[in-house]
């Protein structure tokens, strides 16, 4: 998980919060809106990280941003984080809670990194052959014109490299042998 081990912790506080009262959908939605708006905003991760704004200044900023666009649950979680001293790890949190979700809903997500776009045939056959992971594939496609042809896929920590980058430079050590 990606984050600290508190942010972790909320995130797994949270989710269980959230299944229980029937919310999961909706704050996942929320959580992908945080990640989203920290992200995009340098001010206010700057803000976030400030030892030296105080907790209830970085309050007031996070209920004006958030307030109307997030459920009530997902706002008082703010507070509480806020309250806590631990509204650095907001995103952190946000990132920990869209893994956590996607295991609980069985989605696994595979990166893929290949020469060029792929064709939607392609990433179809991808998908379907790695299938047996999960209940859903969860595909995330780069493109880096160095692989040179093949595919490098990345599930988890496994990766498989069947790029003809790899190939080569394997074939050019063998002949330095």
């Amino acid at each position: 998980m990606k984050g600290t081990k508190a942010a972790a912790r909320y995130a797994q506080s949270l989710i269980g919060l959230a299944i229980e009262r029937g919310e999961l959908d909706q704050v996942k939605a929320d959580m992908e809106l945080i990640a989203k708006v920290c992200a995009e905003s340098h001010e206010l991760d700057l803000l976030l990280q400030s030892p030296i704004i105080k907790p209830d200044q970085k309050l007031k900023a996070l209920r004006s941003i958030f307030e109307k666009a997030v459920s009530k649950l997902t706002l008082q979680f703010i507070e509480l984080l806020t309250v806590k001293g631990r509204e650095a790890v907001i995103t952190s949190v946000a990132s920990s809670f869209g893994e956590l979700y996607n295991q609980h809903m069985g989605v696994v997500t595979a990166e893929v990194t290949s020469a060029v776009v792929l064709s939607a045939s392609q990433v179809k056959d991808i998908v379907k052959s790695l299938a047996d992971l999960g209940k859903s594939i969860e595909l995330i496609q780069n493109v880096d014109p160095h692989v040179l042809g093949g595919l490098k896929i990345k599930v988890g920590d496994q990766r498989v490299d069947s790029t003809l980058r790899r190939k080569l430079n394997e074939l050019k050590h063998e002949t330095h042998k």
